[in-house]
Protein backbone atom coordinates (compact mmCIF):
# COMPACT_ATOMS: atom_id res chain seq x y z
CA UNK A 1 0.00 0.00 0.00
CA UNK A 2 1.32 3.45 -0.94
CA UNK A 3 1.70 6.42 1.35
CA UNK A 4 -1.24 8.12 -0.39
CA UNK A 5 -3.48 5.13 0.28
CA UNK A 6 -2.40 5.17 3.94
CA UNK A 7 -3.29 8.85 4.18
CA UNK A 8 -6.65 8.18 2.50
CA UNK A 9 -7.42 5.47 5.11
CA UNK A 10 -6.45 7.80 7.96
CA UNK A 11 -8.63 10.58 6.57
CA UNK A 12 -11.51 8.17 6.01
CA UNK A 13 -11.32 7.29 9.71
CA UNK A 14 -11.08 11.02 10.56
CA UNK A 15 -14.22 11.74 8.53
CA UNK A 16 -16.07 8.65 9.77
CA UNK A 17 -15.59 9.68 13.41
CA UNK A 18 -17.70 12.80 12.91
CA UNK A 19 -18.89 14.92 10.00
CA UNK A 20 -16.11 17.06 8.57
CA UNK A 21 -16.02 19.90 6.08
CA UNK A 22 -13.53 20.37 3.25
CA UNK A 23 -11.78 23.12 5.23
CA UNK A 24 -11.08 20.78 8.18
CA UNK A 25 -9.86 18.01 5.87
CA UNK A 26 -7.60 20.47 4.04
CA UNK A 27 -6.13 21.54 7.38
CA UNK A 28 -5.48 17.90 8.21
CA UNK A 29 -3.96 17.32 4.75
CA UNK A 30 -1.56 20.23 5.31
CA UNK A 31 0.16 18.12 8.00
CA UNK A 32 1.28 15.67 5.31
CA UNK A 33 3.05 18.21 3.03
CA UNK A 34 1.62 16.75 -0.18
CA UNK A 35 1.52 18.12 -3.72
CA UNK A 36 -1.70 19.74 -4.92
CA UNK A 37 -2.23 16.81 -7.26
CA UNK A 38 -2.11 14.32 -4.38
CA UNK A 39 -4.35 16.50 -2.20
CA UNK A 40 -6.93 16.69 -4.98
CA UNK A 41 -6.75 12.93 -5.49
CA UNK A 42 -7.36 12.33 -1.78
CA UNK A 43 -10.25 14.81 -1.63
CA UNK A 44 -11.80 13.23 -4.72
CA UNK A 45 -11.54 9.80 -3.11
CA UNK A 46 -13.19 11.05 0.11
CA UNK A 47 -16.03 12.66 -1.88
CA UNK A 48 -16.47 9.63 -4.13
CA UNK A 49 -16.68 7.25 -1.16
CA UNK A 50 -19.09 9.58 0.66
CA UNK A 51 -16.77 10.29 3.57
CA UNK A 52 -16.87 14.00 2.77
CA UNK A 53 -20.10 15.84 2.04
CA UNK A 54 -20.34 19.57 2.68
CA UNK A 55 -24.17 19.65 2.74
CA UNK A 56 -24.36 16.80 5.23
CA UNK A 57 -21.68 18.48 7.37
CA UNK A 58 -23.47 21.85 7.41
CA UNK A 59 -26.79 20.28 8.36
CA UNK A 60 -25.22 18.20 11.15
CA UNK A 61 -23.28 21.23 12.40
CA UNK A 62 -26.39 23.43 12.50
CA UNK A 63 -28.53 20.82 14.22
CA UNK A 64 -25.80 19.98 16.72
CA UNK A 65 -25.18 23.58 17.67
CA UNK A 66 -28.91 24.17 18.14
CA UNK A 67 -29.52 21.00 20.18
CA UNK A 68 -26.38 20.94 22.28
CA UNK A 69 -25.18 24.53 22.56
CA UNK A 70 -28.56 26.19 21.87
CA UNK A 71 -27.09 28.65 19.42
CA UNK A 72 -29.22 30.95 17.31
CA UNK A 73 -29.09 31.08 13.53
CA UNK A 74 -26.70 34.03 13.41
CA UNK A 75 -24.06 32.27 15.51
CA UNK A 76 -24.50 29.00 13.58
CA UNK A 77 -24.10 30.92 10.32
CA UNK A 78 -20.93 32.60 11.61
CA UNK A 79 -19.50 29.22 12.61
CA UNK A 80 -20.18 27.79 9.17
CA UNK A 81 -18.64 30.85 7.51
CA UNK A 82 -15.50 30.27 9.61
CA UNK A 83 -15.42 26.73 8.21
CA UNK A 84 -15.52 28.21 4.68
CA UNK A 85 -18.86 26.59 3.84
CA UNK A 86 -20.59 27.95 0.72
CA UNK A 87 -23.39 30.48 1.35
CA UNK A 88 -25.99 28.37 -0.48
CA UNK A 89 -25.17 25.38 1.71
CA UNK A 90 -25.37 27.54 4.85
CA UNK A 91 -28.80 28.76 3.78
CA UNK A 92 -30.02 25.17 3.29
CA UNK A 93 -28.59 24.10 6.65
CA UNK A 94 -30.36 26.94 8.48
CA UNK A 95 -33.61 26.13 6.68
CA UNK A 96 -33.31 22.50 7.79
CA UNK A 97 -33.55 23.48 11.46
CA UNK A 98 -36.79 22.49 13.18
CA UNK A 99 -38.59 25.78 13.92
CA UNK A 100 -40.38 24.40 16.99
CA UNK A 101 -37.11 23.15 18.45
CA UNK A 102 -35.50 26.50 17.61
CA UNK A 103 -38.30 28.43 19.32
CA UNK A 104 -38.12 26.14 22.38
CA UNK A 105 -34.37 26.75 22.67
CA UNK A 106 -34.91 30.51 22.51
CA UNK A 107 -37.75 30.39 25.05
CA UNK A 108 -35.71 28.18 27.37
CA UNK A 109 -32.70 30.51 27.27
CA UNK A 110 -34.96 33.51 27.83
CA UNK A 111 -36.56 31.93 30.90
CA UNK A 112 -33.20 30.76 32.26
CA UNK A 113 -31.68 34.23 32.01
CA UNK A 114 -34.81 35.88 33.36
CA UNK A 115 -34.71 33.59 36.42
CA UNK A 116 -31.01 34.33 36.95
CA UNK A 117 -31.82 38.05 37.01
CA UNK A 118 -34.71 37.80 39.48
CA UNK A 119 -32.90 40.21 41.86
CA UNK A 120 -32.59 42.90 39.18
CA UNK A 121 -34.81 45.76 40.39
CA UNK A 122 -34.85 47.87 37.23
CA UNK A 123 -37.09 46.21 34.60
CA UNK A 124 -35.39 48.09 31.74
CA UNK A 125 -31.95 46.93 32.91
CA UNK A 126 -33.18 43.34 33.22
CA UNK A 127 -34.66 43.48 29.72
CA UNK A 128 -31.40 44.84 28.28
CA UNK A 129 -29.32 42.15 29.97
CA UNK A 130 -31.60 39.41 28.66
CA UNK A 131 -31.51 40.90 25.14
CA UNK A 132 -27.70 41.14 25.17
CA UNK A 133 -27.43 37.56 26.41
CA UNK A 134 -29.75 36.19 23.72
CA UNK A 135 -27.99 38.25 21.04
CA UNK A 136 -24.65 36.79 22.17
CA UNK A 137 -26.18 33.33 21.67
CA UNK A 138 -26.88 34.21 18.04
CA UNK A 139 -30.55 35.16 18.07
CA UNK A 140 -31.76 38.13 16.04
CA UNK A 141 -33.52 41.15 17.51
CA UNK A 142 -36.76 40.09 15.79
CA UNK A 143 -36.58 36.61 17.33
CA UNK A 144 -35.82 38.02 20.78
CA UNK A 145 -38.66 40.55 20.48
CA UNK A 146 -41.14 37.82 19.58
CA UNK A 147 -40.29 35.93 22.79
CA UNK A 148 -40.63 39.02 24.93
CA UNK A 149 -44.09 39.73 23.49
CA UNK A 150 -45.33 36.37 24.75
CA UNK A 151 -45.02 37.56 28.37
Amino acid sequence: MSDIEDIIRKLEAYCAYQERCVFEVNNKLAEYHLSDKDKNRILASLHENKFLNEERFAEAYAQGKLRIKRWGKQKIKAGLIQKHVDAKIIKLALESLDEKEYDRALQSLYEKKSNELHNERDPWNKKQKIMRYLASRGFSFEEISSVKNEE
